[in-house]
């Protein structure tokens, strides 16, 4: 603590006293500080408001006096009122200044100053005159004294009050008087100044903070001859703390929550990290294996095209069914990242089921007790059959390692009205149940997270659930999860119903064949390059090939006849098929051309689909002939394009 700051608590305090007074510095014994009231006397005594004590040798005695001695001096100035009072204001054991003030001369007593308990006369005035509440106790802590300030506040009246014993715990707030009690008791002990807070009733009205200070006054011996405590005000300063209190939590809260919403956007950031890595993944492989299939239905075409018993046609259908299905699942792989819309059509739900009841018998085990209950009368539900297929997969068999192999899982199918928000009406419910080891509710809020899982390493990707919960969400569907640890888990899929399908298969069309037209084809990949180019000459067309853009151009420059251009829509090189085709466009040369891809049509946005027909592979070979024969027919104002 500075030397300052207690003078200017002392400014502070005194600045509206009634009581004339000042304060004088060391160095000069220069009157630097007067308040109102001393003003007020100095103006009426007719003395400037800066004081020189030097011009008045009464007053500068007094005043060196007071700090050779320590102790309180007296003077009077000739033709002035009152007297003149100087007492060292001492700061760590050491004088800091010199405070004085006034008192009317009526104030003085008879004789020399009281010692012990008889209290001068112009001490008491002293005190009365200050603006905060004193109060005088014996040196056993026994109040004997309260001046006119704290009288006033706590009795509404300016008479002296009946000190009797333990006044005091009448005003003071119940919850405080402990900490009061104890600071009290270990002031009386220690013969130490001490300083607490707490809470004094005013007269007939509620409870106000005060700051308290309690000091002893010692004779030259060191002993306690009385006790002066001293009350001040402090209910602005406890209510700024309450609200800094209050802010600073609301600070902490919101910075809690910061952390948790840093936190919540880092796990997400991860989560669409690892949604991207996937994706990018699963995108590449699909891709690869639809110009797989691609290659093999072709084959399988030109397999079936040779065919002429129906024995033998019957396996090359299974090929190609087969073809379809692995296609399905190919595009199904982009399906973890929403990008790849699904083909949902009207269908039977419990046929759908049955389809794959031994599927799904296989996928739970021997050891595991299945029970398949469908009801009559099922209602149709809107669906992509092979997410469907795949999400009833998943769920037994994660039934199958909730059961650890041995137990039940059951499987039901019934129509269902829910009155759920967001979810109204009829519905069907598919439930998938088994009575294994159950998930308690930290596990179950985060079974849809991706790469989430609480299988050992090796044994779970994460990936099986949150494909179900996409499948759902697109077929504006509602999934329940009904699990507690050790007693089960019961997944329900509520699927709205939808109208029955109406549209009838598509009666089988011939081959639509060529007249040997001419068809440049485009393609890096040999094995597709060799598979396309077979079937075309199958199909009555000429061929010619190319392994990218920039050879067929030069081909079509140096004087090449051709009818129609089939390209992949990516390859590696400088010119992309696209390019090479607005070349010809710029140059006069009108060739319709075909574009192939292995990406599904989400993927492929840079295609545009309203120039260019667009092949999604695997495309079977009728649906090649078809498209080569609209394109070579087509009407040049209309475009086409064919999504598979």
């Amino acid at each position: 603590m500075t030397v300052s700051e207690p003078l200017q608590t002392l400014k502070l305090a005194m600045e509206h006293a009634a009581l004339p007074w000042g304060l004088l510095g060391l160095s000069q014994l220069q009157l630097n500080f007067a308040n109102k009231a001393l003003q007020a006397h100095l103006q009426s005594c007719r003395l400037p408001p800066s004081l020189g004590l030097s011009l008045h040798a009464p007053l500068l005695q007094a005043a060196e006096n007071c700090l050779a001695s320590d102790m309180e001096t007296t003077a009077r100035l000739p033709a002035c009122p009152g007297v003149w009072h100087f007492t060292p204001v001492m700061v760590e054991g050491k004088a800091a200044a010199v405070q004085c003030y006034v008192l009317p001369e009526a104030a003085l007593p008879s004789e020399g100053p009281a010692s012990g308990l008889e209290h001068s006369d112009r001490f008491e005035v002293f005190l009365d005159h200050l603006p905060y509440q004193v109060w005088i106790a014996t040196p056993h802590g026994e109040v004997t004294w309260l001046n006119k300030a704290l009288t006033q506040y706590a009795y509404n009246h300016s008479r002296r009050v009946d000190l009797r014993e333990g006044i005091w715990i009448d005003i003071v707030h119940p919850d405080d008087l402990a900490s009061v009690n104890a600071g009290l008791s270990r002031a009386l002990i220690t013969e130490k100044p001490t300083r607490y807070r707490l809470r004094i009733k005013s007269h007939g009205g509620p409870y106000h903070w005060f700051f308290a200070t309690l000091a002893p006054v010692k004779n030259r011996e060191g002993q306690t001859q009385y006790w002066v405590g001293a009350n001040i005000g402090i209910d602005g300063i406890k209510q700024a703390e309450d609200q800094f209190r209050d802010q600073i939590a609301t600070l902490r809260h919101q910075l809690k929550r910061g952390h948790q919403e840093l936190d919540q956007a880092h796990a997400a950031l991860a989560q669409l990290q690892k949604l991207d890595m996937v994706s990018k993944l699963s995108a590449g492989v699909a891709h690869d294996l639809n110009n797989l299939l691609f290659i093999t239905g072709l084959h399988a075409g030109l397999l079936e095209k040779k065919l002429h018993e129906p024995e033998h046609r019957e396996h090359v259908e299974v090929i190609h069914d087969t073809i379809k299905k692995a296609g399905r699942l190919a595009s199904q792989l982009t399906g973890f990242s929403s990008r790849k819309p699904m083909e949902l059509s009207a269908a039977d739900p419990g046929q759908l089921v049955r389809d794959i009841e031994q599927l799904l018998r296989n996928a739970v085990g021997a050891e595991v007790e299945f029970r398949l209950h469908l009801a009559a009368s099922l209602w149709p539900i809107n669906v992509d059959r092979m997410f469907f297929e795949n999400s009833l997969i998943n769920l037994c068999i994660n039934a199958r390692d909730a059961v650890n192999g041995k137990g039940h899982i059951s499987v039901s199918v019934e129509n269902a009205l829910l009155n759920h928000g967001g979810h109204p009406g009829e519905h069907v419910m598919i439930s998938v149940s088994d009575d294994g080891v159950g998930m308690d509710e930290s596990v179950r809020a985060r079974i849809f997270e991706m790469f989430f899982t609480t299988k050992p390493e090796g044994k779970g990707a994460g990936l099986g659930l949150p494909m179900v919960k996409n499948f759902m969400d697109h077929a504006k569907g509602l999934i329940e999860v009904e699990s507690a640890k050790g007693r089960g888990s019961c997944f329900r899929l509520y699927f709205p119903r939808a109208e029955p399908s109406s549209a009838a298969k598509p009666p089988v069309q011939a081959i639509a064949e060529g007249e040997q037209e001419t068809i440049l084809l485009i393609e890096n990949n040999l094995d597709m390059r060799n598979a396309m180019a077979m079937v075309l000459y199958e199909l009555g067309y000429q061929v010619a090939t190319a392994y990218k853009p920039e050879v067929a151009l030069r081909y079509i420059n140096s004087g090449l006849k051709v009818d129609l251009i089939i390209a992949t829509a990516r390859m590696p090189g400088q010119l992309s098929a696209m390019e090479m085709h607005r070349q010809l466009k710029a140059e006069q040369v009108d060739i319709p051309m075909l574009l192939t891809t292995g990406r599904n049509s989400e993927q492929a946005t840079d295609l545009d689909s309203s120039e260019y027909t667009v092949l999604f592979k695997p495309v079977s070979m009728p649906d090649l002939a078809q498209a080569v024969h609209d394109l070579l027919h087509r009407d040049p104002a209309t475009t086409q394009s064919l999504h598979q």
